[in-house]
């Protein structure tokens, strides 16, 4: 099969809203290629209501599988088989570039050694981050051999952010190509929440107008520490009378969460549960002052960017990826050492002092600014590209094309 539009074929375990927000703009705004959207397995972790539009190529592998437990031994050969049914439709249809979503099961590794044998670029993307980094024993032997062997066979890394950079450099990375390109949210979306939709949802919710929230949007499980900000918040309450605390969020830890408040501060901690939605999770950031993820570990972090893009004064844990992007100390908020209640204490602190609050509101803006120009996901798939020479190169700018002599053909 031949086609003058160079094809490139992102393959991913499944999809998610991240993901197909991602693949959409890339469909819409590099029109220079053919984007395929190449899935291995039809279902996510989560139960995700998607629908795959037409515009990203949707090919999916694995109807009615879900990616959960792919990586167990007894599914080793089944993934091994899947890689090699997707080289298969990579070949009949002429892919020119592969984006590849990981390299941690059999199918992934066989795609990108077929790849490297047949002279297709191929470029790797991960949420992977530094922190994360804390293999031991004989995971750490495997670790430090497996993930070198692979990097070699890539033409280049398309990281999240900065914290993914610096684990791969960590395993050779440096002397690879780079390319950020984050998971972001609809940006869009977020900007379109009207006056009427913040209303409504303060309405539902009996959140008082004259109060000021700290407000935590994540799963309440035990890696997102939302029982280290109710301590926080224990401890500064007194402190901050005008402040209350708005928890988004379910999980397996609500119960336990809710017990843990003292009884004199349960009135001032707003449980809204879990929200469906850009719009609805955009409402209620704007019904807060400040946005706060304390997670002991978090790859990314897409919350981050969205409370971000809604103005709000931030609070990030050291170990988070796009926090390390958009949470910039003294700037726009303040990051606090990763399990560290002292250290949120002296955060919550500074960011809710009244001045204080209104300037990191103000530079929220400005930072998520500077963070997209740079980690821009649909540049970083163009440069990419152009890289491995799928795609030709920039001019540099003030070049003109060469003028055509007359007469010539």
């Amino acid at each position: 099969m031949s086609t003058d539009t160079p094809r490139l074929a992102i393959v991913a375990n499944a999809p998610s809203p991240y993901r197909v927000h991602q693949h959409t703009r890339i469909a819409r705004e590099l029109t220079e290629v053919q984007l395929f959207s190449v899935f291995k397995h039809e279902r996510n972790n989560q139960d995700y209501t998607l629908d795959l539009p037409e515009e990203i190529g949707p090919v999916v592998f694995g109807k009615g599988e879900p990616m959960i437990g792919k990586n167990s031994p007894g599914r080793a050969l089944k993934q091994w088989s899947r890689g090699g049914e997707i080289i298969a439709w990579l070949k009949t249809n002429a892919i020119d570039a592969v984006i590849i979503t990981g390299y941690n099961d059999l199918g992934l590794l066989r795609i990108i050694r077929w790849c490297d044998k047949h002279d297709t670029p191929c470029f790797l993307f991960t949420d992977s981050n530094v922190h994360g980094d804390k293999a031991t024993g004989l995971a750490r032997v495997f670790k430090d051999r497996y993930v070198p062997y692979v990097l070699r066979k890539l033409t280049g890394l398309m990281p999240c952010g900065t914290m993914g950079q610096a684990f791969y450099d960590r395993y050779g990375g440096k002397s690879k190509p780079v390319f950020f390109m984050p998971h972001e949210p609809d940006y869009d979306a977020i900007e379109g929440v009207t006056d009427e939709q913040i209303r409504s949802i303060r309405d539902e919710y009996a959140l008082d107008p004259m109060r000021r929230y700290i407000n935590f949007t994540a799963r309440l499980a035990q890696v997102k520490r939302p029982d280290l900000l109710i301590d926080a918040f224990a401890r500064i309450a007194e402190k901050r009378p005008e402040w209350d605390l708005l928890m988004v969020g379910g999980g397996p830890l609500e119960e336990q969460l809710k017990a843990r408040v003292p009884a004199d501060l349960k009135k001032r901690v707003v449980w809204v549960g879990f929200q469906d939605g850009i719009e609805r999770l955009a409402s209620l950031y704007r019904c807060s002052d400040v946005y706060v993820l304390p997670s002991s570990y978090e790859p990314w972090a897409v919350t981050v960017l969205e409370a971000c893009a809604c103005g709000m004064a931030m609070v990030s844990s050291d170990v988070v990826g796009a926090a390390a992007e958009v949470v910039i100390d003294g700037v726009n908020g303040r990051q606090f050492r990763s399990g560290d209640r002292d250290s949120l204490v002296s955060a919550l602190l500074d960011v809710t002092d009244p001045e204080n609050t209104v300037r990191y509101k103000q530079a929220s803006a400005q930072v998520l600014a500077d963070w997209r120009e740079r980690g821009d996901p649909v540049e970083g798939v163009r440069k990419a590209l152009r890289h491995a020479g799928v795609l030709p190169q920039a001019p540099i700018q003030g070049e003109t094309a060469p003028a055509i002599e007359a007469g010539a053909a």
